[in-house]
């Protein structure tokens, strides 16, 4: 009863937060691209209930056992941290721009860009998404385990309901022509390389497993998507001529949606497989459509 109450909390306060993004983003005349994202939310809101009724609640959806309060803030501390350098990528920060770079530049000059597509990031992003963040943690006593790399629950079921249509819509249009083996093998890889697995390790399997020791789940998993969500504002400013509003309300009816998708189905799967492959499969089925 009382996580049923936190949900409609959370429904009250989103909903017309929701609506009012797509309502400013029609009035900027983005008409094609609010009608895309809402059939892209609605996509979403079925395959994560065949997600739920496929996994079963497990022990791990009970209250935690506790560990020390001011280890985890530690935790969630790196975490907000490494979100706010890399939202802020375009900036120079000290020291960590420079090791940045230098990995960027290392990607380029070794990586096939036919078949990793931004050959730099591929190598950058693994770094500051992963490596970093996840020997941080070791050191603050976080175990592999605990950050979506131990036993998950029906994980290839659930991988399996991600991809189906996709399958079915890159088949055809294979068949068809109208795109390139090539160029699905180098989406795929890409985006598995640039985000994927490496962001879904950075808000799920890091960010909101602390959060969820601090908080009551609904709301962790609602806050994690909102901080996906913030995390690409810059990104999607730019993509919105420099307007800061329209960036924010992309934020909203974009990423937000789909980290709170990826969160729920980390949260059913207890696995980081399922949701990376969720949002490879995404991804690369929304570059299909241009």
């Amino acid at each position: 009863m009382k996580q049923k109450t936190q949900w409609h909390t959370i429904l009250w306060i989103a909903l017309p937060v929701y609506v009012m993004a797509n309502i400013y983003l029609l009035l900027l005349g983005q008409f094609d691209g609010v009608m895309l994202l809402l059939a892209n939310a609605v996509y979403l809101a079925l395959l994560t209930w065949l997600t739920k009724r496929l996994t079963q609640p497990l022990l791990a959806d009970r209250p935690e056992m506790d560990m020390n309060k001011s280890m985890l803030w530690a935790q969630v501390g790196v975490i907000l941290a490494i979100l706010l350098v890399t939202g802020l990528s375009g900036f120079q920060i000290p020291l960590w721009s420079s090791m940045v770079n230098w990995f960027y530049g290392w990607g380029e000059a070794t990586l096939p860009a036919a078949w990793f597509g931004g050959p730099g990031y591929a190598v950058a992003n693994p770094v500051q998404y992963f490596i970093i963040p996840f020997g941080l943690l070791l050191l603050l006593g976080a175990k592999p385990k605990e950050l979506g790399l131990g036993q998950g629950h029906k994980v290839w079921q659930v991988c399996l309901v991600w991809l189906a249509l996709p399958l079915v819509i890159w088949i055809g249009l294979l068949a068809t022509g109208s795109l390139a083996p090539q160029t699905l093998a180098r989406r795929l890889i890409g985006n598995s390389f640039q985000n994927g697995f490496f962001e879904e390790f950075l808000l799920r399997g890091a960010l909101f497993t602390r959060l969820r020791r601090l908080l009551i789940w609904p709301w962790a998993l609602a806050l994690q998507a909102v901080l996906f969500g913030l995390w690409h504002w810059r990104a999607n400013t730019q993509s919105m001529d420099g307007n800061v509003l329209a960036g924010l309300a992309l934020c909203l009816v974009s990423q937000t949606v789909s980290g709170f998708v990826y969160g729920y189905i980390f949260h059913r799967t207890r696995n980081l497989v399922a949701p990376s492959v969720a949002h490879v499969v995404m991804n690369v089925l929304g570059q299909s459509f241009g």
